[in-house]
């Protein structure tokens, strides 16, 4: 699995986005072995561009996989992003060896 966590610059803060490759053998592991349920730090973020009142909580690894342009998410300071990019990398490395 590769794993490239990136932080911008964005209009009122931060913004990370998580994007993750697997091979078709580590797919096929997950797929077997079932999803890993994703947790998304809401603290600090702002509200996404999909209308929605408040973030998205979690999500699984698969959909971040299958993510052509990644996962975003936008925090209002550098430091909510650093968290959140620390505790988003902590699972998805914890989920790869798992698999």
């Amino acid at each position: 699995m590769e794993i490239d966590i990136a932080h911008q610059q964005a209009p009122g803060g931060v913004a990370v986005t998580v994007r993750v490759r697997l091979t078709g053998r580590e797919a096929s592991r997950l797929f077997l072995s079932g999803d890993t349920l994703i947790q998304l730090p809401l603290e600090d973020a702002l509200p996404g561009s999909d209308s929605s009142p408040m973030p998205r909580a979690s999500i699984f690894l698969s959909e971040i996989a299958g993510l052509r342009d990644g996962l975003t998410r936008v925090f209002t300071g550098s430091q909510a992003a650093d968290t959140y990019a620390a505790i988003v990398r902590t699972q998805l490395e914890t989920a790869l060896e798992a698999m």
